[in-house]
């Protein structure tokens, strides 16, 4: 990840984009783990909310593939389609846990 492109894209220095990433990597992970509670309980509008979120977030941030992911999930749950998301809720967390390893070391 470069992340000094994706500040530059953004118009931010890269402290203050990691910054905004330390934040969507804390309110992101609690996120993600709504959208495990919910798929455990077949809370599909919980699913979506979630995803919506970090979705729209990762999407801010210029992290694509895990808003592209996250929407995925979105839209699985807006149809009810609960039972097709494990290894797209898997992606997600590999995706999050790739971030966080980039960040941290």
């Amino acid at each position: 990840m470069n992340f000094k492109e994706l500040a530059d894209n953004l118009g931010l220095d890269v402290d203050e984009y990691m910054e905004l990433i330390e934040l969507f990597i804390d309110t992101g992970s609690a996120d993600f783990l709504k959208i495990q509670e919910a798929l455990a309980s077949k809370d599909a509008d919980q699913v979506m909310r979630s995803a919506h979120t970090i979705k729209g977030a990762a999407g801010n941030l210029g992290l694509l593939d895990v808003s592209e992911v996250a929407g995925t999930i979105e839209k699985s749950a807006s149809k009810n389609e609960l039972d097709a998301l494990t290894p797209v809720v898997h992606a997600l967390k590999t995706q999050f846990e790739a971030i966080d390893t980039f960040v941290h070391g």
